[in-house]
């Protein structure tokens, strides 16, 4: 017996097969969607968010570190450190600023006559700045702060120190347009003479002579860089071009 298939019949079965293998493709390419969709699905689940604070420059060192027992850090370290936090607060400009002479730390570490000093000075630059949305920051190394005299400082432990002479140097960087990112800060330095008590440890009164309590004060949200015998009388400046 003899097959033979006229062209019309050769052709019906020819679209047959493509149908079939079509079919099979179109089957294989759904089901290649749903398991990705599923990868996917799973992905999601599995993932999570990290933030991450962009740094100007290298300041890697003024990341928030391990905590320091206080009987650990020098004296001179320590006052270096309220050094820096005041000389920032000094003169850090930040963006139309709704109320400039609101700055607790300032306060905290002056006596009333250094902070009108800063109020009726540095302060009125600040306004100015701030309201033209400039930014502004200053650095300050330890090799910067010198005590402004030839004796060696012997330290005393009481709240109401005698008072020290410091020479400090500082780094200031000025944006003029602080949502500018390519625009370049111009850099300036000077420096700051500052007349201040200090004491290392701990204070055992608050201002009102009241004996401290640590606990409550670090409690009520007070900044902790208030617990320190470290106090600002006298202030000056001069500034090198």
């Amino acid at each position: 017996m003899s097959v033979s298939l006229t062209l019309t019949e050769l052709g019906f079965t020819m679209n047959k097969l493509i149908s079939f293998f079509g079919g099979l493709m179109l089957i294989g390419a759904v089901f290649a969607m749903v398991v990705l969709t599923a990868l996917i699905y799973r992905a999601n689940e599995r993932s999570s968010v990290k933030s991450y604070m962009f740094q100007m420059n290298d300041w890697s060192t003024e990341r928030l570190g391990v905590l320091q027992n206080i009987n650990d850090i020098s004296a001179n370290d320590l006052r270096n450190r309220l050094i820096k936090k005041y000389v920032s607060e000094y003169f850090k400009v930040i963006p139309g600023e709704a109320n400039v002479l609101d700055r607790p730390i300032l306060k905290m570490l002056s006596t009333t006559e250094a902070f009108s000093q800063w109020e009726q000075g540095e302060a009125q630059t600040i306004q100015k700045m701030s309201e033209q949305k400039m930014f502004r920051m200053v650095t300050v190394d330890d090799a910067g702060i010198a005590v402004n005299s030839d004796e060696n400082v012997k330290y005393d432990n009481s709240d109401n120190a005698e008072k020290i002479y410091y020479v400090v140097r500082y780094y200031m960087s000025t944006w003029a347009e602080s949502n500018m990112m390519a625009t370049q800060p111009v850099l300036e330095q000077g420096t700051l003479f500052l007349e201040a008590r200090f004491a290392p440890g701990i204070r055992e009164h608050d201002g009102y002579g009241n004996r401290l309590d640590i606990r409550k004060y670090l409690e009520s949200g007070k900044n902790p860089v208030g617990l320190f015998k470290f106090t600002v009388t006298n202030i000056g400046d001069k500034m090198i071009k």
